[in-house]
């Protein structure tokens, strides 16, 4: 982001910068699609925001490809060290739209995120329901599919479009248990809200670096295809880091579906004083 970069060490953005970025990108994102386009800000944020994060992608593509080509680091660290890079600006996301929804009037909220809402707009926490483990292993695993498929055309517009739609969900549908709760004689608002996070955090970890990973991978396998030849050892070399990436990829919805499907439940009941 122009904001940011001329604090870039090398021309790459660290994790502090992308955390601060993924909150501008929230905050701007919304506050521009809320203005020009209301009627359908809730997805117009979205997409801005993924569009004010491909510079600092592409900065990040370009170091990870130096970092093992030049450096010779192997594909396996380097890319891990690229999808903890994309989990800060997939949190800084998050936080930034949190703070619309929480600090937003009620009725600008509903509107600002109205699709985002659909599933948990008038959903207390009480009422809450995580799902069975292999419902949410089957949604969660298609969703990854889907990201990885969208990368391929659109390369880190894709990455960017998961980060930023699951950013936006996540934040809008933790506010919105966050207020329904305080309201109906909870904690505190921002209280409630971190409480609710609290519990939440582990599996949304593990879906979110799911997420990049399939993306990443989608990217990796577009730019291959394009660069090198079907026989070529580099396309090969490519392939086994796609294909150890999805792997890893579908172990953690594996296991983000057991933690949210298991485990998240008995959280929210402790961390809500129902347990």
């Amino acid at each position: 982001m122009l904001l940011l970069q001329r604090t870039y060490k090398d021309g790459v953005p660290g994790s502090v910068h992308l955390f601060l970025e993924g909150i501008f990108v929230a905050v701007l994102g919304a506050t521009f699609a809320a203005w020009l386009f209301p009627a359908e800000a809730s997805v117009i944020a979205v997409f801005l925001a993924s569009v004010s994060t491909t510079d600092s992608i592409e900065r990040l593509l370009k170091w990870n490809r130096d970092q093992i080509i030049d450096l010779g680091r192997t594909p396996r660290e380097a890319n891990l060290t690229l999808v903890g890079l994309l989990m800060c600006l997939f949190a800084g996301a998050t936080t930034g739209f949190s703070i619309l929804a929480l600090a937003l009037p009620l009725e600008n909220t509903e509107v600002l995120f109205s699709n985002q809402l659909l599933e948990y707009g008038s959903t207390t926490i009480q009422e809450l329901q995580f799902g069975h483990p292999l419902n949410l292993l089957v949604h969660n695993t298609y969703v990854l599919l889907f990201f990885f498929v969208i990368a391929i055309p659109f390369r880190q517009g894709g990455v960017m479009l998961a980060v930023a739609w699951n950013a936006s969900v996540w934040a809008a549908a933790f506010s919105s248990l966050a207020r329904n709760w305080s309201y109906d004689g909870g904690p505190g608002l921002w209280e409630a809200y971190l409480r609710i996070v609290t519990a939440c955090v582990p599996h949304m970890a593990m879906e979110a670096g799911s997420y990049c990973l399939a993306g990443l991978a989608g990217v990796f396998l577009s730019k291959a295809l394009l660069k090198y030849s079907l026989e070529s050892e580099e396309l090969t070399s490519v392939l086994k880091s796609v294909g150890l990436m999805l792997i890893l990829a579908i172990l953690l919805v594996v296991s983000g579906a057991t933690w949210e499907g298991v485990i998240a439940p008995r959280l929210v009941s402790i961390l809500t004083g129902n347990g």
